[in-house]
């Protein structure tokens, strides 16, 4: 009896230890889904956000008013504040193919003398202005999808519509001192009075999932509402590098290249340190940095007068 017994007691402890081992190999594997499946590339998937810009800049220049017996020097104090905040959506649709769009709100104030160049055409203010507006809509279409494990390709177009065909002075100033915020990007947002065709191809690339690289290239077109006015390109080139040594915490410099084609300013360079929290996975991003012009016409940015933007961007993606 004693051996019978000692048999069942060893046929139960072996059991008993197999249970949880059969358990795990019987339980159904986690299937990767589209929601839970890695979303590294940023031209990749669904996002909805917000974009900041804040320009800031006052400056004084020296003129010389003659008169009779001396020549007197007055020092006129040129003043411009720029806001905008753009929401911006990609949205799936299938396969590899997204819609986009982007709404800008914007507020300008701007006092004093100020003479800016928009593409070829020289805007000129002496009066005192503040405004809030509307900016240009944009809607397009692009396609992103992996090449290789760690290399995606995307490339899109998309269309401004022009909310404000025939601005009057106060509005168009206050678009103006939002319009170098991006040293010339993205001009299409606060450029009023004109249609806005823009092609865009580039790569995204990850090493590890620590070091990211972003390479693009844009051209756009600026067709005039207004007549007496003439059409306008600009080509844009950016590049990023970004390092992730804690998770999802990233540091990193963004280096772009405008080109207006139809200026007297052939290329405008700037760069823009940042810091930034991007999941791998669904989730919420942040990311600011200070987009610094570095040769003229914009810049350099630090010095009084030029361009020095702050820019936050924040959303979710899934």
């Amino acid at each position: 009896m004693s051996t019978t017994k000692a048999s069942l007691g060893t046929l139960f402890l072996m059991l008993s230890l197999a249970a949880p081992a059969l358990a795990q190999e019987a339980a159904p594997r986690q299937p990767i889904t589209d929601k839970t499946k890695e979303r590294w590339a940023k031209t990749q998937g669904g996002r909805f956000g917000f974009e900041i810009d804040v320009l800031s800049s006052s400056y004084q220049e020296p003129i010389v008013e003659a008169r009779p017996g001396s020549d007197e020097v007055t020092l006129p104090a040129s003043d411009r504040l720029g806001v905008a905040i753009t929401a911006v959506m990609q949205y799936k649709l299938f396969a590899g193919l997204h819609l986009d769009a982007e709404m800008p709100f914007a507020y300008g104030d701007v006092s004093g003398p100020h003479s800016t160049d928009l593409f070829g055409k020289r805007f000129w203010s002496t009066a005192d202005y503040s405004h809030f507006f509307l900016g240009n809509p944009t809607f397009g279409l692009h396609y992103a999808g992996n090449a290789l494990k760690n290399l995606a390709l995307f490339g899109g177009m998309s269309v401004t519509v022009p909310l404000h065909p025939h601005p009057g002075a106060g509005l168009e100033a206050a678009a103006v001192a939002n319009f170098p915020a991006r040293a010339y990007f993205d001009a299409q947002r606060v450029l009023l009075g004109h249609w806005a065709l823009r092609a865009r191809v580039g790569t995204e690339i990850h090493f590890g999932k620590v070091l990211f690289l972003t390479h693009d290239v844009a051209a756009q077109i600026f067709m005039p509402t207004r007549e007496g006015d003439f059409t306008k390109t600009v080509i844009e080139q950016g590049n990023e590098i970004e390092f992730r040594p804690f998770g999802n915490f990233g540091i990193g410099m963004r280096l772009q290249a405008a080109f207006p084609l139809s200026s007297s300013n052939s290329a405008q360079l700037a760069a823009e340190p940042f810091i930034g929290w991007e999941p791998l996975v669904k989730g919420s991003f942040t990311r600011v940095g200070a987009l610094v012009a570095l040769d003229d016409d914009l810049g350099f940015g630090l010095d009084q007068g030029k361009v020095a933007t702050i820019r936050v961007a924040l959303g979710s993606k899934w």
